[in-house]
Protein backbone atom coordinates (compact mmCIF):
# COMPACT_ATOMS: atom_id res chain seq x y z
CA UNK A 1 0.00 0.00 0.00
CA UNK A 2 1.23 3.17 -1.01
CA UNK A 3 1.63 6.27 1.55
CA UNK A 4 1.83 9.86 1.02
CA UNK A 5 4.77 11.43 2.79
CA UNK A 6 2.93 14.64 2.92
CA UNK A 7 -0.07 13.31 4.86
CA UNK A 8 1.86 11.54 7.03
CA UNK A 9 2.64 15.09 7.97
CA UNK A 10 -0.51 14.97 8.93
CA UNK A 11 -0.80 12.13 11.68
CA UNK A 12 -0.09 14.53 14.78
CA UNK A 13 -3.12 16.32 13.63
CA UNK A 14 -5.71 13.49 12.35
CA UNK A 15 -4.57 10.23 13.56
CA UNK A 16 -3.19 7.29 12.18
CA UNK A 17 -7.28 5.43 11.63
CA UNK A 18 -8.08 8.46 8.92
CA UNK A 19 -4.79 8.12 7.33
CA UNK A 20 -4.95 4.31 6.74
CA UNK A 21 -8.78 4.79 5.64
CA UNK A 22 -7.21 7.18 2.58
CA UNK A 23 -4.66 4.43 2.32
CA UNK A 24 -7.22 1.46 1.83
CA UNK A 25 -9.71 3.58 -0.36
CA UNK A 26 -6.74 4.80 -3.00
CA UNK A 27 -5.45 1.61 -3.35
CA UNK A 28 -7.97 0.11 -5.98
CA UNK A 29 -7.82 3.71 -7.62
CA UNK A 30 -4.42 3.45 -8.20
CA UNK A 31 -2.95 3.98 -12.02
CA UNK A 32 -6.23 5.80 -12.77
CA UNK A 33 -5.89 9.45 -14.79
CA UNK A 34 -8.17 12.12 -14.26
CA UNK A 35 -8.29 15.86 -15.59
CA UNK A 36 -9.06 18.75 -13.92
CA UNK A 37 -10.94 21.21 -15.77
CA UNK A 38 -11.31 25.38 -14.24
CA UNK A 39 -11.33 28.71 -15.49
CA UNK A 40 -8.25 29.79 -13.48
CA UNK A 41 -4.87 28.70 -12.58
CA UNK A 42 -4.35 31.71 -9.48
CA UNK A 43 -7.10 32.97 -6.94
CA UNK A 44 -9.89 31.86 -4.96
CA UNK A 45 -10.95 28.56 -3.94
CA UNK A 46 -11.05 26.16 -6.89
CA UNK A 47 -7.16 26.55 -7.76
CA UNK A 48 -5.65 26.56 -4.05
CA UNK A 49 -7.47 22.98 -3.88
CA UNK A 50 -6.24 21.50 -6.70
CA UNK A 51 -2.82 22.63 -5.72
CA UNK A 52 -3.52 21.19 -2.15
CA UNK A 53 -4.91 18.01 -4.01
CA UNK A 54 -2.91 16.97 -7.05
CA UNK A 55 0.92 16.59 -5.59
CA UNK A 56 -0.91 14.16 -2.73
CA UNK A 57 -2.66 11.81 -5.71
CA UNK A 58 0.53 11.76 -7.77
CA UNK A 59 1.85 10.07 -3.89
CA UNK A 60 -0.93 8.10 -3.79
CA UNK A 61 -0.14 6.73 -8.04
CA UNK A 62 -3.27 8.41 -9.25
CA UNK A 63 -2.34 10.87 -12.03
CA UNK A 64 -4.23 13.97 -11.91
CA UNK A 65 -3.93 16.41 -14.36
CA UNK A 66 -4.99 19.95 -14.78
CA UNK A 67 -6.26 22.30 -17.73
CA UNK A 68 -7.56 25.62 -17.32
CA UNK A 69 -10.28 27.39 -19.98
CA UNK A 70 -9.81 30.79 -19.31
CA UNK A 71 -13.19 32.83 -20.66
CA UNK A 72 -13.07 35.96 -22.12
CA UNK A 73 -14.32 39.72 -20.60
CA UNK A 74 -17.96 38.85 -22.67
CA UNK A 75 -18.45 35.66 -20.96
CA UNK A 76 -17.35 36.31 -18.23
CA UNK A 77 -20.05 39.25 -17.64
CA UNK A 78 -22.66 36.21 -18.30
CA UNK A 79 -21.22 34.15 -15.92
CA UNK A 80 -21.03 36.80 -13.01
CA UNK A 81 -24.99 37.07 -13.72
CA UNK A 82 -25.05 33.24 -13.32
CA UNK A 83 -23.46 33.16 -10.01
CA UNK A 84 -25.55 35.64 -8.32
CA UNK A 85 -28.63 33.87 -9.55
CA UNK A 86 -26.86 30.77 -8.18
CA UNK A 87 -26.47 32.28 -4.86
CA UNK A 88 -29.87 33.42 -5.00
CA UNK A 89 -28.76 37.69 -4.81
CA UNK A 90 -30.81 38.45 -8.04
CA UNK A 91 -34.03 37.20 -9.72
CA UNK A 92 -35.35 35.88 -12.99
CA UNK A 93 -34.42 33.95 -16.52
CA UNK A 94 -31.39 34.31 -18.32
CA UNK A 95 -32.22 35.10 -21.88
CA UNK A 96 -31.79 32.40 -24.71
CA UNK A 97 -29.95 34.87 -26.54
CA UNK A 98 -27.09 35.67 -24.30
CA UNK A 99 -27.51 31.82 -23.03
CA UNK A 100 -26.29 30.98 -27.06
CA UNK A 101 -23.83 33.36 -27.22
CA UNK A 102 -21.94 32.13 -24.29
CA UNK A 103 -22.23 28.73 -25.69
CA UNK A 104 -21.05 29.33 -28.64
CA UNK A 105 -17.69 31.36 -26.96
CA UNK A 106 -17.65 28.32 -24.32
CA UNK A 107 -17.43 25.79 -26.78
CA UNK A 108 -14.69 27.88 -29.50
CA UNK A 109 -12.76 28.48 -26.51
CA UNK A 110 -12.75 24.45 -24.97
CA UNK A 111 -12.07 24.01 -28.80
CA UNK A 112 -9.06 26.10 -29.09
CA UNK A 113 -7.90 24.85 -25.45
CA UNK A 114 -7.65 21.12 -26.95
CA UNK A 115 -9.85 19.59 -24.04
CA UNK A 116 -12.00 17.21 -27.05
CA UNK A 117 -8.55 15.51 -26.98
CA UNK A 118 -7.19 15.10 -23.87
CA UNK A 119 -7.18 11.24 -22.59
CA UNK A 120 -8.42 10.60 -19.22
CA UNK A 121 -10.09 7.76 -17.18
CA UNK A 122 -12.39 10.40 -15.29
CA UNK A 123 -12.86 14.08 -15.73
CA UNK A 124 -13.19 16.57 -13.32
CA UNK A 125 -15.09 19.70 -14.39
CA UNK A 126 -15.01 22.62 -11.65
CA UNK A 127 -16.61 25.88 -11.29
CA UNK A 128 -20.53 26.91 -12.65
CA UNK A 129 -19.21 28.32 -15.67
CA UNK A 130 -18.17 24.80 -17.24
CA UNK A 131 -21.02 22.83 -16.88
CA UNK A 132 -22.03 22.72 -20.57
CA UNK A 133 -18.61 21.17 -21.37
CA UNK A 134 -19.73 17.46 -20.30
CA UNK A 135 -22.69 17.79 -22.86
CA UNK A 136 -20.41 19.91 -25.45
CA UNK A 137 -18.24 16.73 -25.67
CA UNK A 138 -19.38 13.20 -25.40
CA UNK A 139 -16.16 11.85 -24.70
CA UNK A 140 -15.48 13.47 -21.36
CA UNK A 141 -16.91 10.69 -19.74
CA UNK A 142 -17.44 9.58 -17.18
CA UNK A 143 -17.80 13.04 -15.42
CA UNK A 144 -17.73 14.50 -12.27
CA UNK A 145 -19.09 18.11 -11.96
CA UNK A 146 -18.34 20.37 -8.63
CA UNK A 147 -20.07 23.35 -7.78
CA UNK A 148 -18.24 25.83 -5.72
CA UNK A 149 -20.44 28.26 -4.91
CA UNK A 150 -23.48 28.63 -2.72
CA UNK A 151 -26.49 27.21 -4.02
CA UNK A 152 -28.15 26.75 -1.20
CA UNK A 153 -31.30 28.69 -1.64
CA UNK A 154 -30.89 29.24 -5.49
CA UNK A 155 -32.96 31.62 -8.19
CA UNK A 156 -35.22 29.13 -10.21
CA UNK A 157 -33.85 31.15 -13.30
CA UNK A 158 -30.18 29.90 -12.69
CA UNK A 159 -30.70 26.66 -11.30
CA UNK A 160 -32.65 25.44 -14.26
CA UNK A 161 -30.22 26.81 -16.21
CA UNK A 162 -27.61 24.46 -14.81
CA UNK A 163 -29.40 21.41 -14.74
CA UNK A 164 -29.88 21.39 -18.26
CA UNK A 165 -26.57 20.00 -18.12
CA UNK A 166 -26.02 17.75 -15.13
CA UNK A 167 -27.35 14.93 -16.99
CA UNK A 168 -24.03 14.51 -18.18
CA UNK A 169 -22.39 13.73 -15.53
CA UNK A 170 -21.70 10.59 -13.45
CA UNK A 171 -21.74 12.68 -10.04
CA UNK A 172 -22.39 16.25 -9.00
CA UNK A 173 -20.58 17.16 -5.91
CA UNK A 174 -20.99 20.15 -4.03
CA UNK A 175 -18.88 21.84 -0.76
CA UNK A 176 -21.65 21.25 1.66
CA UNK A 177 -24.40 19.06 1.97
CA UNK A 178 -26.89 22.28 2.41
CA UNK A 179 -25.35 23.33 -1.14
CA UNK A 180 -27.34 20.08 -2.61
CA UNK A 181 -29.60 20.86 -5.16
CA UNK A 182 -32.83 19.01 -3.96
CA UNK A 183 -34.19 17.02 -6.95
CA UNK A 184 -30.93 15.74 -7.91
CA UNK A 185 -31.02 11.55 -7.10
CA UNK A 186 -29.31 11.18 -3.74
CA UNK A 187 -27.12 8.65 -5.56
CA UNK A 188 -25.41 10.90 -7.77
CA UNK A 189 -24.81 14.10 -5.43
CA UNK A 190 -21.10 13.75 -3.48
CA UNK A 191 -19.95 16.19 -0.85
CA UNK A 192 -16.64 17.47 -0.57
CA UNK A 193 -15.57 19.67 1.96
CA UNK A 194 -12.88 22.58 1.04
CA UNK A 195 -10.18 22.32 3.68
CA UNK A 196 -6.76 23.95 4.22
CA UNK A 197 -3.06 23.13 4.17
CA UNK A 198 -1.75 23.72 7.87
CA UNK A 199 1.96 23.22 6.06
CA UNK A 200 1.30 26.03 3.69
CA UNK A 201 2.79 29.60 3.36
CA UNK A 202 -0.46 31.07 4.09
CA UNK A 203 -1.10 28.86 6.98
CA UNK A 204 1.81 27.73 9.14
CA UNK A 205 2.74 29.26 12.30
CA UNK A 206 4.53 33.29 12.38
CA UNK A 207 5.98 34.30 15.12
CA UNK A 208 4.65 37.65 16.50
CA UNK A 209 7.26 39.49 16.01
CA UNK A 210 7.47 38.62 12.01
CA UNK A 211 3.64 38.53 11.91
CA UNK A 212 3.60 42.17 13.89
CA UNK A 213 6.45 43.25 11.23
CA UNK A 214 4.91 42.62 8.08
CA UNK A 215 1.47 44.29 9.44
CA UNK A 216 3.29 47.36 10.31
CA UNK A 217 4.77 47.28 6.47
CA UNK A 218 1.09 47.15 5.24
CA UNK A 219 0.74 50.55 6.94
CA UNK A 220 -0.94 49.34 10.06
CA UNK A 221 -0.42 50.74 13.55
CA UNK A 222 0.30 47.07 15.68
CA UNK A 223 -0.21 49.08 18.82
CA UNK A 224 -3.83 49.32 18.46
CA UNK A 225 -6.75 47.13 17.99
CA UNK A 226 -7.40 45.93 14.32
CA UNK A 227 -10.34 44.54 12.72
CA UNK A 228 -9.73 42.39 9.34
CA UNK A 229 -11.72 41.21 6.68
CA UNK A 230 -9.74 38.89 3.58
CA UNK A 231 -11.56 38.56 0.63
CA UNK A 232 -11.96 39.14 -2.65
CA UNK A 233 -13.51 42.85 -3.41
CA UNK A 234 -16.87 40.56 -4.59
CA UNK A 235 -20.86 41.50 -4.22
CA UNK A 236 -21.65 38.55 -1.85
CA UNK A 237 -18.48 39.44 0.66
CA UNK A 238 -20.14 42.74 1.32
CA UNK A 239 -16.51 44.90 2.57
CA UNK A 240 -19.67 47.61 2.56
CA UNK A 241 -20.80 45.95 6.25
CA UNK A 242 -17.46 46.15 7.64
CA UNK A 243 -16.91 49.82 6.94
CA UNK A 244 -20.05 50.04 8.64
CA UNK A 245 -19.01 47.21 11.94
CA UNK A 246 -15.84 49.42 11.61
CA UNK A 247 -17.80 52.96 12.15
CA UNK A 248 -19.96 51.59 14.83
CA UNK A 249 -17.24 50.29 16.71
CA UNK A 250 -15.20 53.30 16.75
CA UNK A 251 -17.63 54.77 18.35
CA UNK A 252 -16.59 53.51 21.48
CA UNK A 253 -13.24 52.71 20.52
CA UNK A 254 -11.97 55.52 19.02
CA UNK A 255 -8.02 53.71 18.50
CA UNK A 256 -9.58 51.06 16.06
CA UNK A 257 -8.17 50.42 12.82
CA UNK A 258 -10.11 48.11 9.70
CA UNK A 259 -8.41 46.50 6.86
CA UNK A 260 -9.57 44.69 4.07
CA UNK A 261 -7.30 42.43 2.16
CA UNK A 262 -7.94 40.92 -0.62
CA UNK A 263 -5.14 40.54 -3.70
CA UNK A 264 -6.94 41.05 -7.19
CA UNK A 265 -5.06 37.93 -8.94
CA UNK A 266 -8.13 35.77 -9.94
CA UNK A 267 -8.65 36.64 -13.55
CA UNK A 268 -12.16 35.76 -13.68
CA UNK A 269 -13.30 38.11 -11.31
CA UNK A 270 -14.21 41.51 -13.16
CA UNK A 271 -16.35 43.08 -10.88
CA UNK A 272 -13.14 43.35 -8.20
CA UNK A 273 -12.29 46.95 -9.62
CA UNK A 274 -15.68 48.38 -9.51
CA UNK A 275 -16.67 47.38 -6.07
CA UNK A 276 -12.92 48.75 -4.76
CA UNK A 277 -13.71 52.44 -6.13
CA UNK A 278 -16.77 52.44 -4.61
CA UNK A 279 -15.23 51.18 -1.18
CA UNK A 280 -12.23 53.35 -1.61
CA UNK A 281 -15.69 56.52 -2.14
CA UNK A 282 -17.23 54.79 1.19
CA UNK A 283 -14.19 55.13 2.86
CA UNK A 284 -13.00 58.52 1.89
CA UNK A 285 -9.98 59.85 3.23
CA UNK A 286 -9.93 57.96 6.77
CA UNK A 287 -6.27 57.00 7.61
CA UNK A 288 -7.68 53.99 10.13
CA UNK A 289 -9.24 52.53 6.94
CA UNK A 290 -6.54 50.03 5.04
CA UNK A 291 -7.77 48.62 1.40
CA UNK A 292 -4.98 46.14 0.62
CA UNK A 293 -5.56 44.74 -2.72
CA UNK A 294 -2.00 44.70 -4.93
CA UNK A 295 -0.96 41.20 -5.19
CA UNK A 296 2.56 42.48 -5.24
CA UNK A 297 2.18 43.76 -1.78
CA UNK A 298 -0.34 41.01 -0.47
CA UNK A 299 1.40 37.61 -0.77
CA UNK A 300 0.22 34.81 1.37
CA UNK A 301 2.54 35.63 4.05
CA UNK A 302 0.77 38.76 4.73
CA UNK A 303 -2.90 37.30 4.84
CA UNK A 304 -1.27 34.87 7.12
CA UNK A 305 -0.02 37.82 9.42
CA UNK A 306 -3.23 39.71 8.66
CA UNK A 307 -5.38 36.41 10.01
CA UNK A 308 -3.56 35.54 12.83
CA UNK A 309 -2.57 38.60 14.31
CA UNK A 310 -5.54 41.03 13.57
CA UNK A 311 -7.68 41.76 16.97
CA UNK A 312 -11.11 40.44 15.38
CA UNK A 313 -11.50 38.63 12.23
CA UNK A 314 -14.85 39.23 10.15
CA UNK A 315 -16.51 37.65 7.51
CA UNK A 316 -19.73 39.10 6.26
CA UNK A 317 -20.29 37.56 3.18
CA UNK A 318 -24.33 37.93 1.72
CA UNK A 319 -23.13 34.08 0.00
CA UNK A 320 -20.59 31.99 1.22
CA UNK A 321 -20.10 28.34 -0.68
CA UNK A 322 -17.60 27.71 2.29
CA UNK A 323 -15.26 30.24 2.99
CA UNK A 324 -12.11 29.49 3.20
CA UNK A 325 -10.99 32.58 4.85
CA UNK A 326 -12.93 31.85 8.16
CA UNK A 327 -11.43 28.17 7.93
CA UNK A 328 -7.54 29.68 7.70
CA UNK A 329 -8.41 31.81 10.77
CA UNK A 330 -10.30 29.37 12.74
CA UNK A 331 -6.83 27.41 12.09
CA UNK A 332 -5.08 30.51 13.81
CA UNK A 333 -7.10 30.87 16.69
CA UNK A 334 -9.71 33.43 15.80
CA UNK A 335 -13.20 33.22 16.31
CA UNK A 336 -14.48 34.71 13.67
CA UNK A 337 -18.09 37.04 13.58
CA UNK A 338 -19.38 35.45 10.81
CA UNK A 339 -23.06 35.41 9.00
CA UNK A 340 -25.80 33.00 8.70
CA UNK A 341 -24.90 32.07 4.97
CA UNK A 342 -24.16 28.18 3.96
CA UNK A 343 -20.50 28.01 4.22
CA UNK A 344 -19.92 30.13 7.51
CA UNK A 345 -23.12 28.66 9.32
CA UNK A 346 -21.45 25.18 8.50
CA UNK A 347 -17.57 26.11 10.15
CA UNK A 348 -18.94 28.55 13.16
CA UNK A 349 -20.85 27.12 15.73
CA UNK A 350 -22.68 30.76 17.06
CA UNK A 351 -20.95 31.38 20.44
CA UNK A 352 -19.25 28.18 20.80
CA UNK A 353 -16.56 28.96 18.53
CA UNK A 354 -16.94 32.38 17.20
CA UNK A 355 -20.21 34.51 16.36
CA UNK A 356 -23.22 34.42 13.61
CA UNK A 357 -24.48 37.76 13.32
CA UNK A 358 -26.32 38.95 9.87
CA UNK A 359 -27.39 42.83 11.12
CA UNK A 360 -24.42 45.47 11.27
CA UNK A 361 -25.29 46.47 15.28
CA UNK A 362 -24.90 42.94 16.54
CA UNK A 363 -21.97 42.50 14.75
CA UNK A 364 -20.20 45.45 15.84
CA UNK A 365 -21.74 44.27 19.39
CA UNK A 366 -19.60 40.91 19.32
CA UNK A 367 -16.34 42.85 17.59
CA UNK A 368 -16.30 44.93 20.34
CA UNK A 369 -17.04 42.60 23.11
CA UNK A 370 -13.92 40.26 21.82
CA UNK A 371 -11.66 42.93 21.50
CA UNK A 372 -12.46 43.93 24.86
CA UNK A 373 -12.16 41.03 26.54
CA UNK A 374 -8.93 38.91 25.31
CA UNK A 375 -9.67 36.20 27.65
CA UNK A 376 -12.86 35.43 25.42
CA UNK A 377 -11.44 35.63 22.40
CA UNK A 378 -9.03 33.21 23.93
CA UNK A 379 -11.56 30.45 24.53
CA UNK A 380 -13.85 30.84 21.71
CA UNK A 381 -10.70 30.78 19.36
CA UNK A 382 -9.02 27.71 20.72
CA UNK A 383 -12.24 26.25 19.89
CA UNK A 384 -12.55 27.44 16.61
CA UNK A 385 -8.92 25.89 16.29
CA UNK A 386 -9.86 22.32 17.39
CA UNK A 387 -13.23 22.63 14.89
CA UNK A 388 -10.77 22.64 12.19
CA UNK A 389 -8.18 20.00 13.31
CA UNK A 390 -11.05 17.57 13.43
CA UNK A 391 -13.28 18.68 10.14
CA UNK A 392 -11.18 20.79 7.87
CA UNK A 393 -7.56 19.73 7.10
CA UNK A 394 -6.62 18.64 3.81
CA UNK A 395 -6.91 14.29 4.62
CA UNK A 396 -10.62 14.47 5.13
CA UNK A 397 -10.88 15.97 1.67
CA UNK A 398 -8.82 13.53 0.27
CA UNK A 399 -10.99 10.67 1.80
CA UNK A 400 -13.98 12.62 -0.08
CA UNK A 401 -12.55 12.74 -3.26
CA UNK A 402 -11.40 9.52 -2.99
CA UNK A 403 -15.14 8.58 -2.74
CA UNK A 404 -16.14 11.00 -5.01
CA UNK A 405 -13.73 8.75 -7.94
CA UNK A 406 -15.08 5.44 -6.30
CA UNK A 407 -18.76 6.73 -6.72
CA UNK A 408 -17.80 7.61 -10.69
CA UNK A 409 -16.74 4.46 -11.08
CA UNK A 410 -20.06 2.85 -9.92
CA UNK A 411 -17.84 1.39 -6.46
CA UNK A 412 -19.10 2.67 -3.20
CA UNK A 413 -18.06 4.82 -0.41
CA UNK A 414 -17.80 4.89 3.03
CA UNK A 415 -20.05 7.77 4.67
CA UNK A 416 -18.04 10.72 6.36
CA UNK A 417 -19.21 12.18 9.57
CA UNK A 418 -18.55 16.26 10.49
CA UNK A 419 -17.21 15.80 14.31
CA UNK A 420 -18.84 18.51 16.48
CA UNK A 421 -21.65 20.00 14.58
Amino acid sequence: MKRSTMLDRYQRFVGEDLLERIYHAAEPLSGLRILHVNTTAQGGGVAELLHALIPVMDELGINNTWQVIPLDDTSNLFTAHLVDLLQGIEHGNIAQEDQHVFLDTLHRIALKSGIDHKQADIYFIHDFQLAPLATFFSQLRPALWMCHVDTANPDPGGKDYIEQFLDAYSVCVFNTPLSIFKDLPQEKTHVITPTIDPFSEKNRFITPAKGLQMLARCGIDTTRPLITQVSRFGNWKNPWQVLDVYRLVKQELPSVQVALVGAMEAADDIKAMEILKDIQGMAGDDPDIHLLYDPAVIKHPQVNAFQRYSSVILQRSTREGFGLTATEAMWKYQPVIGTSVTGLRTQIIDRQNGYIADDTETCAKYTLKLIQDRELWQKLGKRAHERVKDNYLLPMMILQYLGALAKAQGESEEPLLVRGA
